[in-house]
């Protein structure tokens, strides 16, 4: 059972939070406290690269000795209600070559409505928007299709949270490849990014970026591609601009 962490501990990891400059909780300020033994961190962080990296400093100090619970929220860059929200989710999913042998369904109050229909494909993804935060649930076919669609959804502009809970069917087991993989999978999707000049290794789900790009916004972009892939737990920026 998780024990109540003390107060310096705390402190401590809300200090870290602040030097960390991917963080910029100036910005948008970090709450870090704690409920039953849980570390809990809320607020409002600039980009995905921001929540993922707080999420990741946090563990780093605490270790295994206490869980930490991800409640922060992404500033939307293209805010959008509910409704534009869903429909901008479902365009970009219907958009993806990968998912076009999927059915893909929205729910709204209760109602399905189907944007795709694969009829005899055992895949679906059905999308629902409350508040600003996307879930996901349904049946995919490998962690990577997994991966993409919450990078997908990311890529909206729109969203400050994403509830994933697509299942695996059959159910594959991750390791840092599957995490290489899926980097590069994305890095190669980004219209913005040359992917060709970059490259990609995982050690313990820590991703480390290397190669080049033509300048600062491109770099910017693959280190948010590599940090919107879930399962990735630190992401190692050596890309040189070589433009």
């Amino acid at each position: 059972m998780s024990q109540n962490i003390s107060d310096a501990m705390l402190h401590e990891v809300a200090a870290a939070l602040e030097r960390d400059p991917r963080i910029n909780v100036h910005k948008g300020p970090v709450g870090v406290w704690q409920e039953n033994g849980k570390v809990i961190l809320e607020g409002r962080v600039e980009d995905i690269a921001a929540k993922r990296a707080a999420l990741a400093t946090a563990r780093r100090l605490l270790g295994h000795r206490h869980p930490v619970l991800d409640l922060l929220r992404v500033t939307p860059t293209e805010p959008r209600g509910n409704l534009e929200l869903r429909d901008a989710v479902a365009r970009i999913l219907a958009g993806e070559p990968v998912f076009r042998d999927y059915t893909l369904l929205t729910q709204t109050n209760g109602e399905t409505e189907i944007v795709h229909d694969a009829e005899a494909s055992p895949y679906k993804i059905q999308i629902r928007v409350r508040n600003g935060t996307v879930s996901l649930t349904g049946q995919v076919g490998s962690l990577s299709h997994r991966r993409l669609a919450e990078v997908l959804v990311w890529w909206t502009g729109s969203c400050e949270n994403v509830d994933n809970r697509l299942e695996v069917f059959p159910p594959e087991e991750d390791n840092d490849d599957e995490i290489t993989d899926a980097v590069r999978m994305v890095l190669e999707k980004d219209p913005l990014v040359h992917a060709e000049g970059m490259r990609v290794t995982t050690a313990s789900a820590v991703v480390t970026l290397e190669g080049c790009a033509g300048n600062a916004e491109e770099k910017r972009l693959a280190v948010l591609d590599a940090w919107s892939v879930p399962g990735v737990g630190d992401v190692v920026d050596r890309i040189e601009i070589c433009g």
